[in-house]
């Protein structure tokens, strides 16, 4: 389908299909649906979604996102490549029965989560309301996955982290979904609204950074 205007597209809504998807599947997982053997499978789905997410972040800079761009980018590399690698590494030490301390992977989601919430002012300005949103909820589910990876939370926690990133996989989706139909018909078909904090001087909610 040919685009009518000159220029790039929006991305974005591939890479919060991808996220959207992701976290799906961690809801599956954190919430004990998806047993050892089936480790494998979500290791390739998530690196697939980090060729779709690597594309997008690059797209973003080149339209002038630093929040979008920058972050598609490094979620790409851990959120996806790091994590689809680390399942696929988990079934095969399932197969063979090696052990694998979840605890190296803790620390790397301290740093993630650390970032995470220093950049969430950020989102406030230049995402919609339910990306920024989306935002939030997987701030809060990185606090609570770090605490699981490390062995300060019991395992009790889990199902809870599981159902709040799929609440955050369904707004990744809702979110594309709005923003390309709102595109493609020029008004709100699903409600979308702005960013929380609005710029004093432009009133356009459009999607950019």
């Amino acid at each position: 389908m040919a685009n009518e205007h000159s220029g790039w597209a929006n991305p974005m809504p591939a890479g919060l299909i991808a996220l959207g998807l992701a976290c799906i599947i961690f809801y599956a997982l954190l919430t004990g649906k998806i047993p050892p053997d089936g480790f494998g499978v979500v290791g390739f789905w998530l690196l697939a979604g980090f060729f779709i997410q690597v594309i997008v972040g690059v797209l973003e800079l080149k339209l002038g996102s630093i929040s979008g761009g920058n972050t598609f980018l490094w979620f790409s590399a851990y959120f996806m490549l790091a994590s689809g690698c680390v399942y696929l590494l988990e079934f095969y030490a399932h197969m063979v029965g090696w052990h694998i301390n979840p605890v190296i992977e803790g620390w790397a989601w301290v740093g993630i989560t650390f970032v995470m919430w220093l950049l969430f002012p950020t989102f406030l300005k230049t995402m919609p309301l339910t990306v920024a949103l989306l935002i939030s909820i997987m701030n809060f589910d990185a606090f609570l996955i770090t605490g699981l990876k490390l062995g300060l939370l019991a395992k009790s926690y889990a199902p809870i982290a599981g159902n709040v990133i799929g609440l955050a996989g369904l707004l990744g989706l809702y979110s594309a979904a709005a923003i390309i139909n709102n595109t493609v018909y020029g008004r709100a078909i699903l409600p979308f609204p702005g960013p929380i904090i609005k710029d004093k001087i432009s009133t356009n909610t459009s999607v950019k950074a």
